[in-house]
């Protein structure tokens, strides 16, 4: 027999991904938290794929409370997830991705942790699926192994009444990318609204969400910084994040200085003395034996190979930085 108020209400949006979505599901209903004590929110944003048969044989063979809606326009998961919320009838959301398989423990141990009534937000681990291949293109930058100070929704838990009080998702922090990617930070803009509100928030390293691995062609793996043009609103809207996340209070990723300091050198050299320019190939394999301490040609020519596809990857990010810089007024590099 089901709870009338169910424990916790898992809200997920989704857009497409049914094979995923199936595995998530299979995570839930492993859940050591009886199935009882809670439901599944799902909120279809605009897929083209027919979710609704793995709607149903997860409620039919896997007996998980599921109620779904559909949104009437993809504006991003934000939007979406308000409306999982306010659907939901528990007194903890409790968020992840349709790409996630928790572990068993997940919610039992993320629902223990608001015994405390001042506790309004937890979080656990996002790790890669066990047994998943990691290749040079691959997307794992989700991996957060302690309390992450972006606050990621595929493990993320807030007390309803705190999330309604805040105004839920800020509908407004979702873009759309160059790629027409939907892109946001609202889950992070969420959580530290609630921080800086004066609530407490927990974080158990054993309340574990895997992540889906996705191995990228060279092409998207060279794009995937696009998404990054909306990091300088955030720390515009939280400048906490600047010690939080960026080094010296406006490098994101430090090791783009030496793209900076390397191009301006070039730039240098081929004003000065082009010759200056056939340094470079020299410099660059004497970092890679450095680096490997072999003289393998092949171990060697992968190192340089690996260097030059980042950089750019690096030109790709720095330049949507700079967009959203410049966008938003708040520099971030």
């Amino acid at each position: 027999m089901r709870a009338e108020t169910p424990d916790a209400s898992v809200v997920i949006s989704v857009k497409n991904r049914s094979v995923l979505l199936w595995d998530c599901f299979e995570g839930l209903a492993a859940q050591a938290l009886g199935r009882e004590r809670f439901e599944v929110v799902l909120i279809d944003n605009c897929s083209t794929e027919d979710l609704g048969p793995v709607i149903e044989r997860a409620r039919r063979e896997l007996g998980l409370a599921i109620r779904s809606a559909r949104t009437a326009e993809d504006r991003g998961p934000a939007p979406a997830r308000n409306l999982g919320a306010s659907m939901a009838a528990a007194p903890v959301l409790a968020f992840t991705d349709s790409d996630c398989r928790p572990d068993p423990d997940w919610l039992a141990r993320g629902v223990a942790l608001f015994a405390g009534p001042a506790v309004a937000m937890a979080s656990g681990p996002v790790l890669p699926k066990p047994g998943q291949q990691v290749t040079f293109t691959s997307k794992i930058t989700f991996v957060t192994r302690a309390e992450h100070p972006t606050f990621p929704t595929a493990n993320l838990f807030i007390r309803r009444s705190v999330f309604e009080s805040l105004g839920g998702f800020n509908a407004a922090l979702s873009f759309r990318d160059p790629l027409d990617r939907a892109t946001e930070c609202a889950d992070t803009d969420l959580a530290w609204r609630l921080i800086k509100s004066g609530h407490e928030r927990r974080f158990d390293a054993a309340a574990i969400v895997h992540h889906e691995i996705e191995n990228l062609s060279v092409p998207m793996w060279l794009l995937e910084g696009t998404r990054l043009f909306v990091l300088p609103e955030l720390v515009r809207r939280h400048p906490e994040l600047r010690r939080e996340l960026l080094t010296g209070g406006f490098l994101f990723y430090p090791p783009a200085i030496l793209l900076y300091v390397g191009l301006a050198l070039l730039a240098a050299g081929a004003f000065w003395n082009p010759w200056l320019l056939a340094a470079i190939p020299v410099l660059l394999l004497a970092r890679a034996v450095q680096r490997t301490r072999t003289l393998n040609p092949l171990t060697l020519g992968a190192f340089c190979g690996r260097v030059l596809l980042h950089v750019p990857r690096m030109l790709v990010m720095s330049a949507a930085l700079l967009y959203g810089s410049i966008r938003f007024r708040s520099l971030v590099l």
